[in-house]
């Protein structure tokens, strides 16, 4: 697909927090920091000839897969951020995109995330039908100290929330977005571990694609520093989210 001449393979984009993106005490919400990462890495495939426009045309998008985000700081409302992207892995239909948020020239936050090519007539995985090969792979330039990693699913729940999906959670691809997932569980965790910035680290998995008006269970629970969530339609489970709390 056609490349634009000003395609680097480490993509970096400024953004401004805003108002309406943080939380009372003045932080950016952590849904937001995940849109903010989508749109970049969005950005950064469009510029790479491999954007929603382009795999549109074979009727695949990319969605997410896997995430971990590390957290020293948040940023706060009307400053200016950096985020910078770049694949650490390209192969098959799977990719490694890293992203590292900076304040001012310090990193605050390291992402690690999995994608896939997702066909959405077969609603399953696809090859990429297009030459990728320009792409610099940075095998070893990691922005997290743990790369996105499957959950354990096996931990004890303590407490059950029922919810439905609503036409407000679906995004282009016509499933829930990977944002939303994130808001749900945030819902039920306790303020004060978000405004007080207590939360360390962030696993997300994203295991089968919710639809509108699916019934859901939320179920949350808590061992060691952490706060673990998964979210089912029926017995399957479709999502799964660990939070590390700082003691």
């Amino acid at each position: 697909m056609p490349l634009a001449k000003n395609f680097k393979s480490i993509h970096h984009k400024t953004w401004e927090v805003y108002f309406s993106q943080c939380y009372p005490n003045g932080a950016l919400k952590l849904p937001e920091l995940t849109n903010i990462l989508q749109l970049t890495a969005a950005e950064h495939a469009d510029l790479g000839g491999v954007g929603f426009d382009d795999l549109s045309q074979y009727d695949q998008s990319w969605v997410m897969n896997r995430m971990r985000v590390e957290i020293g700081d948040l940023p706060r409302f009307s400053e200016e951020i950096e985020v910078k992207t770049w694949i650490e892995e390209l192969k098959g239909f799977k990719s490694t995109r890293n992203f590292e948020v900076s304040r001012g020239g310090k990193k605050l936050i390291g992402i690690s995330s999995l994608w896939a090519v997702f066909n959405m007539k077969k609603r399953r995985p696809d090859a990429l039908p297009f030459d990728t090969s320009y792409v610099e792979q940075f095998p070893e330039m990691h922005a997290t100290e743990i790369g996105n990693q499957r959950i354990d699913l096996d931990f004890e729940v303590s407490e059950i929330y029922h919810q439905k999906v609503q036409f407000s959670d679906l995004d282009i691809v016509n499933h829930v977005n990977n944002t939303k997932y994130l808001e749900w569980c945030i819902n039920h965790i306790q303020p004060n571990l978000i405004l007080e910035n207590k939360v360390k680290a962030i696993d997300l998995n994203f295991i089968k694609e919710l639809s509108l008006g699916d019934e859901i269970i939320i179920q949350m629970g808590e061992f060691e520093n952490k706060i673990g969530f998964k979210i089912l339609k029926g017995e399957q489970i479709c999502f799964a989210c660990v939070f590390e709390v700082e003691n």
